[in-house]
């Protein structure tokens, strides 16, 4: 590289440059992209400042994939993109350092009727949601399951329009989180249910259990892999929502042996057996940048 070139390349990162009081690509850094979209639950509280109902995660629809012909639901749960100035011979580039992965059960129960109890808690007519954070890697409802697909694609566009669109669900692709279809009545996934795109990794293209913690205080350095720039990397979710009918029961539930001996989210399965379902989903992608001196 040219003494010209650098000291342009320079001024990127100086004070009054041309990228000065502007988050730039060709600056070095480590970010962090993590699933964020609307949330029923904060529309006449808000969830932040702004009064906005959106929060960590997209929420599952609850009619299970038994009852639309076994569709299971695509998420896009984070996208980022990466242009040619992300790598040269001199340097590392932008490589993917971490995957965080999030999923739950939900209890959805109307206010004051039991099991909840009478005259205290929120209104009449009002829903409480009920959570437990699926811990367990390898656990999933009897007709439910969750793959994660980590994948690398290409810039070019695809025309999202449709008088379906919503806030985080959108026609066959996006650049947000969002619940990707096909069609919504009955809803069916676009591309045949698959992820768009080829596997970043062969071990990250189709993963069946909860590899990367979400509460991992060290996922920025579970992996370190090299992004072949310019690209498009995409985490998608894949969810088989289970029904609730045929969640098991027990004779009782009452605290026994054979009660206690359960992993937390059988518990609470049986304990909520008529109406837990998959609840929100979340993940997250970590990126280094430019890990070394920047180019262009």
């Amino acid at each position: 590289m040219g003494d010209a070139t650098a000291k342009v390349i320079d001024l990127q990162r100086h004070p009054d440059g041309v990228a000065g009081g502007i988050r730039s690509r060709l600056f070095e850094g480590r970010h962090e992209i993590v699933t964020a979209g609307p949330n029923a639950e904060f529309g006449f509280v808000g969830s932040d400042p702004y009064n906005t109902n959106a929060y960590t995660g997209l929420v599952v629809p609850p009619t299970p994939s038994g009852q639309i012909d076994g569709a299971r639901y695509l998420f896009l749960l984070a996208r980022a993109r990466f242009g040619t100035g992300e790598q040269s011979s001199e340097k590392l580039g932008a490589r993917l350092v971490g995957i965080r992965q999030y999923a739950e059960l939900v209890a959805r129960l109307p206010s004051r009727q039991a099991p909840l109890a009478s005259g205290v808690g929120p209104p009449d007519g009002a829903t409480v949601v009920l959570r437990k954070e699926i811990v367990s890697p390898f656990w999933h409802p009897p007709d439910g399951n969750i793959s994660w697909h980590v994948m690398v694609n290409n810039r070019v566009g695809r025309d999202t329009r449709n008088p379906a669109n919503a806030d985080g669900i959108i026609f066959q692709t996006s650049t947000s989180p969002a619940l990707l279809f096909q069609t919504t009545a009955p809803y069916s996934p676009p591309n045949g249910g698959r992820p768009w795109g080829t596997p970043i990794e062969a071990s990250l293209g189709n993963i069946h259990e909860l590899r990367y913690r979400w509460r991992a205080n060290t996922s920025e350095y579970v992996l370190d892999i090299p992004i072949p720039a310019p690209c498009d990397v995409m985490l998608f979710a894949s969810v088989r929502q289970n029904d609730p009918a045929l969640n098991p029961t027990l004779a009782s539930t009452d605290p026994s042996q054979q009660f206690s001996a359960l992993s937390p989210e059988d518990q609470f399965l049986f304990a909520y057996n008529q109406v837990a379902q998959y609840g929100t989903i979340s993940g997250a992608l970590v990126f280094d940048e430019n890990e070394g001196r920047c180019v262009p």
